[in-house]
C-alpha cells in the first residue's frame, strides 16, 4: 500500500514513525529541508522537498498511484486543500489533520466530508478528550477503551514506596481475578513484556491493566488510589485544548479555575464566563505563589495545558508538590514527554502521539480490519480488538491450550450477549466474540488469520508468509 504524508514536522514524523513498521511504501512531502533530514536519519521513508498543494510536487511524489494521503502541516486550510486535490487524482482515502477551534464544528466538518475528504482528525479535540478520559479515573495515567467501551486499558506508574513494589504477580492473581482486572503488560526500561506469574513488580514499572469499567472502583482500591472527595479543578492555559477541557469539566460538575497568561487574548465563551462554578485568573501557571492562592493544595485535579511544554511540566510538578490529587500535563515534544513520564506527574498527554495513533487506526479500517486499536507508549507493543469469525480454527479451545505468537496475550472478551469478561486460561473464544489482545506488530496478520479466519484473506496470506519465513530461519 502506498501512502503519502504531507508535512514532516512533529506530527508528520510521529505518523511516519507509527506507520514505518507496517512495511508500507511511505513518502513524505515538506518544504523544510531540516524536517526532511531529521526524518531520513531515523526512518526508512522517501522524502520530497516541496509544497503539498503543488500539482507538480504531488505528481513527483507519485500521487496517481497512492491509496492514502495524510495531510498534517501546521496549516489546517493547507491540509484540507491537499486532501481535496488528492481526491481529484483518485486517491481512495484522505485524512486531514486540523487543530483550530473552527474544525470543532460538526456542520463544517460534514461539508468537507461531503466534498470527498474521508476523515478529519482534530488533534486538539483528540488531546482534550484524552485529558477528560484520564481525569475521570483516579488511578489512570492514560486510558483506552475497548469492547463497546466496557473494557478499559489503564496505565499506572509504580512510584517509590508503592505497596506493589517487589510483589510477585502470582501472589496478586486471586485478588485480580476477584475484581475482574488483569496486569496485561509491564513497561520496564523502555521495553514492554507480558508478565508471567513468577515476575515481580519493580519500582518505576509502568503497568498496563485491563479492567471492566464497572470494576474501576475495586481497581482503585487495589492500587490504593483514592478518589478525591471534592470536585475542584484548576486548568492552566487559554488555547483550544484548555478551553475544551474546561467545558468538559464544567459539564461533569467540577468547580473550575482557569489560569490564563497575562497577555493571551481571551477566547472564552460568554456562557462559560457566566457560570457560577467557573473562575478566571490571569497569571503564570507555574507560579507556586499563584497556585497556593488558588487552593491547588486541595484540588482534585490540576491540568497544565498551555502552549508551552516547559511551562506545563513546571506547573504540573509544582501542583503535585503542593498536594493536588491528580496532575496532568500536555506535552507536544516527544523527547520531553518521555522524560516527563518518569517524573511525579500523574499523566502526560501527547497530542501528536494520540493523533498518530488515530491515523494508524484509520489505516487498519481502510484495510477492512474492524475493531479498536492502540499502542503501548514508548514500545512497539500494540493492543488490538478482533471479532471471531465462524471460520476461525481456534473456536472453543481454552486459551491456555492455544499456541499463540510470542509476546501475545488474549486479555478480554466481549461475548455476543455484550457481557465483557477478563480472560483467563480456561476462557474460550466463541463465534462473534470481540477479542482484545496485546501483541507485537509482526504478529498481527497471523492473529487475524487465526481469529477472523477466511474473513481476512489478506491477513491469512501475510501469516502464511510469516510462517514460511520463521520456518526458513529455524531450518536453514
Amino acid at each position: 500500500m502506498k501512502l503519502l504524508i504531507i508535512g514532516a514536522g512533529e506530527t508528520g514524523y510521529h505518523i511516519a514513525h507509527e506507520l514505518s513498521e507496517e512495511n508500507l511504501d511511505v513518502t513524505l512531502i515538506d518544504e523544510n529541508q531540516v524536517h526532511l533530514k531529521n526524518v531520513q536519519k531515523e526512518l526508512n521513508v522517501a522524502c520530497i522537498e516541496g509544497n503539498g498543494t503543488s500539482l507538480r510536487v504531488l505528481e513527483q511524489a507519485g500521487i496517481e498511484g497512492t491509496q492514502m494521503v495524510i495531510a498534517c502541516t501546521d496549516q489546517d486550510e493547507t491540509n484540507l486543500i491537499c486532501c481535496l486535490l488528492a481526491g481529484h487524482y483518485g486517491v481512495r482515502s484522505t485524512i486531514a489533520i486540523t487543530k483550530t477551534e473552527s474544525f470543532f464544528k460538526r456542520t463544517l466538518i460534514t461539508k468537507y466530508l461531503e466534498s470527498g475528504i474521508t476523515q478529519i482528525i482534530n488533534s486538539s479535540m483528540v488531546a482534550a478528550q484524552e485529558i477528560l478520559d484520564v481525569a475521570a479515573f483516579a488511578s489512570a495515567a492514560e486510558v483506552s477503551a475497548f469492547g463497546e467501551r466496557n473494557i478499559l486499558l489503564i496505565g499506572f506508574r509504580v512510584r517509590p514506596g508503592c505497596h506493589l513494589e517487589n510483589k510477585v504477580l502470582k501472589d496478586l492473581g486471586r485478588e485480580a481475578a476477584q475484581n475482574h482486572f488483569l496486569i496485561a503488560s509491564i513497561v520496564r526500561g523502555g521495553e514492554s513484556f507480558i508478565p508471567k506469574g513468577s515476575d515481580a513488580i519493580l519500582t518505576e514499572d509502568y503497568l498496563y491493566i485491563l479492567v471492566l469499567r464497572e470494576n474501576m472502583e475495586q481497581l482503585n482500591d487495589f492500587l490504593r488510589v483514592h478518589v478525591a472527595l471534592n470536585r475542584r479543578a484548576v486548568v492552566a492555559g487559554g488555547g483550544h485544548i484548555a478551553q475544551r477541557v474546561v467545558d468538559g469539566l464544567l459539564k461533569s460538575h467540577y468547580e473550575v479555575t482557569q489560569i490564563i497568561e497575562e497577555n493571551l487574548p481571551l477566547t472564552i465563551k460568554k456562557q462559560t464566563l457566566q457560570k457560577k462554578q467557573y473562575h478566571l485568573i490571569r497569571g503564570a501557571a507555574e507560579s507556586v505563589k499563584l497556585q497556593i492562592e488558588q487552593d491547588v493544595t486541595v484540588a482534585a485535579l490540576f491540568v497544565a495545558a498551555t502552549e508551552n511544554d516547559q511551562v506545563n511540566l513546571a506547573a504540573a510538578l509544582s501542583a503535585k508538590y503542593l498536594g493536588a490529587k491528580k496532575t496532568l500535563a500536555l506535552v507536544n515534544r516527544e523527547d520531553l514527554a518521555a522524560l516527563a513520564r518518569l517524573q511525579d506527574i500523574d499523566g502526560v498527554i501527547s497530542p501528536r502521539l494520540l493523533t498518530a495513533r488515530q491515523v494508524r487506526s484509520a489505516l487498519y479500517s481502510e484495510g477492512g480490519e474492524a475493531g479498536n486499536f492502540t499502542t503501548i507508549s514508548e514500545t512497539n507493543m500494540e493492543v488490538h480488538e478482533m471479532i471471531a469469525d465462524p471460520s476461525s480454527t481456534i473456536l472453543g479451545v481454552p486459551l491456555k491450550d492455544l499456541k499463540l505468537p510470542v509476546n501475545t496475550l488474549v486479555g478480554a472478551l466481549v461475548k455476543q450477549d455484550k457481557k465483557a469478561v477478563i480472560a483467563s486460561g480456561i476462557s474460550v473464544i466463541e463465534v462473534g466474540d470481540q477479542v482484545v489482545m496485546l501483541t507485537l506488530p509482526e504478529s498481527v496478520a497471523k492473529l487475524r488469520a487465526l481469529i477472523e479466519g477466511k474473513k481476512n484473506k489478506q491477513a491469512a496470506g501475510a501469516a502464511e508468509l510469516l510462517d514460511t519465513h520463521e520456518s526458513e530461519k529455524s531450518n536453514p
